[in-house]
């Protein structure tokens, strides 16, 4: 069989990765026994791991192998639990330099290596000198006083490179006044984990089943197992510093169904979600939870009329402004409406069954950070059968007053409902200037200080007609 050209037989006389460096103590996820990640929704996560390792008193190197490959180093902070004060950490580096085959020959530049080959016939072994001139896209190396490229067989190596780590590695040097076992408790911020809430809506009349997920991903370079997870909802500051290039790995996504709803918390300005059991976060898994569940919650269907301010200058150039009513559900998060949830940022995704009984999706809308009590309200795109004609009829100039000047606009609207069934529409007219009703053929509702709303109900395969008129002073 033909071999790849920089195929790599690492030897027995390679050290193992318990002495990556002379007299250090390594400590690596197998010593886990605990393991809490608190994540952020900006890709920013904190990371709780304990271990329980044997030290010995006095100046040593303490290597902790397994940590995430996008650490922020400054903030790491090492303690023993059992013994608080017990150690102390002199000096740290973090080694993220991994050892990969291409690692290797990069180490190895201006070296001799031994380049066993095998004859494909009879798959006889021999050995040649090969010194690695450079990895430059590729193998270039003088085999037998050849310079060859790629050359094929396998390269055997007498040691590992210094600082060269099969995985993400803190190295310290630290002083420990007591020998023996003990917990260790490493905590540290790092980048490559962040999570989302989605939410799943089905509509039914006037009530909402809603399911929130949450989606965890990770691109940190190491598997996160058996962790207790907390999620942090709210903008927390970050001191933005120049982001550092990280290999970005395809993510596998892992769907976790939990029964439990999430512990919910106040912390600082935020809110702290515990999900309810532990779970595991490999490295490059797109993960779902699921978050809370509500059912029964109560809304109500809008259908929306809105148009462009109405100004001084708002002189039509076109006969007519035809639109379709944008479609909103509104509800308020409280208990009265069978809610009341911290309910963290995300997209809301509704669907409704058809007569078949089949679900379909009939739209979405993003919902930011919202407390108990707040309105929630969701643009899920526009009617088909009710639309809107809006036709000014006037514009003039009127005499001065004061001083102000002043304009006269006037408007017909015309509402089209092609439905079997009657419908409510809110028509709302907004103004740029300070402004004056003057005749309305129907009931209006003063919103704010620049918006009236209009709320008609009109029947079914009907037509109704609204006409205003409005002076608008400058």
């Amino acid at each position: 069989m033909r071999r790849h050209p920089i195929a790599i037989a690492i030897t027995s006389l390679l050290l193992t990765s318990t002495a990556l460096a002379k007299d250090a103590v390594v400590t690596t996820p197998d010593d886990q026994k605990s393991l809490a990640i608190t994540i952020y929704n900006s890709n920013l996560a904190l990371v709780k791991d304990q271990r329980e390792v044997s030290l010995p008193k006095g100046e040593f190197a303490l290597e902790l192998a397994g940590v995430s490959a996008q650490i922020k180093p400054e903030t790491a902070l090492l303690r023993n639990t059992k013994a608080e004060g017990a150690i102390t950490v002199l000096e740290q580096n973090f080694d993220f330099d991994l050892l990969t085959p291409a690692k290797l020959l990069d180490k190895s530049v201006g070296k001799t290596l031994a380049l066993i080959k095998t004859h494909p016939e009879s798959g006889e072994q021999t050995s040649h000198k090969a010194k690695i001139l450079a990895t430059n896209a590729g193998v270039v190396a003088e085999v037998d006083g050849k310079i060859m490229t790629n050359p094929e067989g396998q390269y055997v190596f007498d040691s590992l490179p210094d600082n060269l780590r099969a995985a993400p590695t803190l190295t310290t040097q630290v002083a420990n006044s007591r020998s023996g076992k003990t917990d260790l408790e490493l905590s540290y911020l790092t980048n490559g984990l962040s999570w989302k809430a989605d939410y799943v809506a089905e509509l039914t009349d006037n009530t909402l089943a809603l399911a929130s997920w949450v989606t965890l991903n990770n691109h940190s370079q190491v598997d996160y197992n058996n962790a207790t997870v907390q999620l942090v909802a709210g903008d927390v500051n970050q001191v933005q510093e120049r982001p550092e290039m990280h290999a970005m790995a395809v993510m596998r996504a892992k769907h976790d169904v939990l029964q439990e709803g999430a512990a919910v918390e106040n912390i600082g300005e935020y809110k702290l979600y515990t999900l309810p059991r532990k779970t595991t976060i490999a490295n490059a898994q797109t993960k779902q939870v699921a978050l809370f569940n509500a059912s029964g919650v109560k809304v109500k269907e809008h259908l929306i009329f809105e148009w462009a301010p109405i100004g001084r200058y708002t002189q039509q150039s076109t006969l007519e402004d035809r639109s379709k009513a944008r479609v909103e559900l509104a509800m308020t998060n409280d208990k009265a409406h069978n809610l009341g949830l911290a309910m963290p940022k995300g997209i809301v995704r509704v669907y409704q069954k058809d007569s078949q009984g089949r679900a379909q999706f009939i739209g979405e809308d993003r919902l930011e950070h919202t407390a108990e009590g707040e309105k929630i309200k969701l643009n899920l795109g526009s009617s088909f059968d009710v639309s809107a004609t809006r036709t000014q009829t006037a514009f003039k100039h009127l005499p001065k007053l004061g001083n102000h000047n002043r304009t006269n606009t006037a408007y017909n609207i015309e509402i089209n409902n092609a439905k079997d069934k009657p419908v409510t529409v809110l028509l709302r007219e907004q103004f740029a200037d300070e402004w004056e009703m003057g005749n309305a053929s129907e009931p209006y509702k003063k919103l704010n200080a620049s918006t009236v709303q209009w709320e008609l109900t009109i029947p079914a395969k009907s037509k109704k007609t609204l006409s205003f008129d409005a002076t608008v002073k400058y």
